[in-house]
């Protein structure tokens, strides 16, 4: 899949995760951390990813471009924000009023994005450079997603004291989701290999 939608794919994951997490009521606390947890852990990985496979090519070709910088920075505003309601207790108001200008950071960087910098990736490469950019991020994406849920299977995160299993398993099945797709990149790359050595195979194909 092409970068562009690929990344366009997962915007349209994270509004939806975002609206489903506005609409639920601080009086299922549960239902919150379990949609939390898949909104946590697609925003780390899919940044992280982004930030290596897209930003820094934009940063190489176009250094002085300040839209790419405004998206480091609103990257780690979002991590900040992130890390502040991960640490609160979902069930209250001060934990709802931080996720509403979390969803207006959010909202406000996707809008942004796709108006502007996918504007410069459609301009600044060329479609078999934006066919390996799609295949990179999906992998990344991946190898990001299991580390940081890594942590998560051997301990369960604490929200205000609270273990959450159910984000446990609702970010399990954000990573179970990637490795399928993961398996169609390699499949379609011809990789017969282990997926370490794929990774460093595709790193190497996308050198500039």
């Amino acid at each position: 899949m092409p970068i562009l939608e690929s990344l366009a794919k997962d915007h349209r994951a994270l509004e939806q995760l975002l609206s489903t997490l506005a609409q639920t009521p601080s009086s299922a606390p549960e239902d919150r951390i379990a949609t939390f947890g898949r909104l946590q852990s697609l925003v780390h990985a899919h940044a992280r990813a982004e930030e290596e496979v897209v930003y820094r090519r934009l940063r190489s070709a176009l250094p002085d471009e300040e839209k790419t910088l405004e998206a480091y920075e609103e990257h780690h505003v979002a991590d900040l924000l992130l890390q502040e309601l991960a640490s609160g207790c979902p069930g209250g108001p001060g934990w709802s009023a931080k996720l509403r200008v979390f969803e207006e950071l959010l909202r406000h960087h996707i809008k942004e994005e796709e108006l502007t910098l996918f504007k410069l990736i459609g301009e600044g490469f060329d479609n078999a450079k934006l066919a390996r950019m799609g295949e990179e991020f999906e992998l990344l994406k991946h190898e990001k997603l299991e580390k940081f849920l890594g942590p998560l299977r051997r301990a369960a995160p604490a929200f205000a004291g609270r273990a959450t299993v159910s984000a446990q398993a609702a970010a399990g099945r954000l990573v179970r989701r990637s490795e399928l797709q993961v398996r169609r990149v390699l499949a379609r790359l011809g990789k017969r290999r282990s997926g370490a050595k794929a990774r460093e195979e595709v790193a190497e194909e996308t050198v500039e």
